[in-house]
């Protein structure tokens, strides 16, 4: 049985406007420029409108009665208006039990109809304190995932270099040397430096000269393994 397909909610995007976007039209300069910028006005939705209006015009741009003062708080004239809409649809119910034919009738639709587009206009004052705060959320949360990534990668750092070290100290001193490193470490010392590891040698055993070339050694046997396993 074929799995059923996911359809997405949004429309398809433009394949003939994509499709001019390839890497060798950009690189040639073949890419469509983008849309000037709208200075006057712009339909949409069979609407007009000016690029200077305000996100959310006022209800008397609109030709719409206001209920409510200039200076009011938006938790109680919903609160109003939820109670002002449920007294309504009660004295319609009532009227259309008592008289259907009554003009009262269309009145009440009338006044239902201003209470709800007063009650969205209320409610579409907040989307731009919505899209604030979902901006920040969605940016807390990017913080939070980056923050976790960089610790994930801090400890597997933590691990590989503490596997490294393990496999260094676990290398045999007697390790067959690459041609690189034993054809370095044949090349003749400098005077200086052969008698001040000879005089060491005597006195304290082992010089630091000769401690960096063990260590060397072993990079060197360590990084050989390393690249015959990948």
């Amino acid at each position: 049985m074929a799995e059923p397909q996911q359809v997405s909610a949004l429309p398809l995007p433009p394949m003939q406007y994509i499709k001019e976007y390839t890497d060798e039209n950009i690189r040639k300069g073949l890419a469509p420029k983008p849309p000037l910028p709208v200075k006057d006005s712009y339909m949409m939705f069979g609407n007009q409108f000016q690029c200077d209006d305000l996100i959310i015009r006022p209800l008397e741009s609109q030709g719409i009665e206001r209920l409510y003062p200039l200076q009011f708080d938006h938790k109680k004239e919903l609160r109003k208006l939820n109670m002002s809409i449920l007294v309504n649809f009660l004295d319609l119910l009532d009227i259309l039990i008592r008289s259907p034919g009554s003009i009262r009738r269309e009145e009440k639709l009338e006044d239902l109809k201003l209470l709800f587009v007063h009650m969205h206009h209320l409610i579409n004052e907040y989307r731009p304190h919505q899209a604030r705060e979902t901006l920040r959320v969605m940016m807390e949360v990017q913080k939070r995932q980056r923050l976790e990534t960089a610790e994930r990668f801090q400890k597997h750092l933590e691990r590989v270099v503490e596997m490294i070290q393990n496999c260094l100290g676990a290398l045999p001193d007697d390790l067959p040397l690459p041609e690189e490193v034993a054809r370095v470490k044949t090349e003749p010392m400098d005077a200086e430096d052969n008698s001040c590891c000879v005089g060491q040698n005597e006195e304290q055993g082992e010089s630091p000269i000769c401690k960096r070339e063990t260590v060397v050694d072993k990079d060197a046997a360590m990084c050989v393994i390393i690249d015959e396993m990948t």
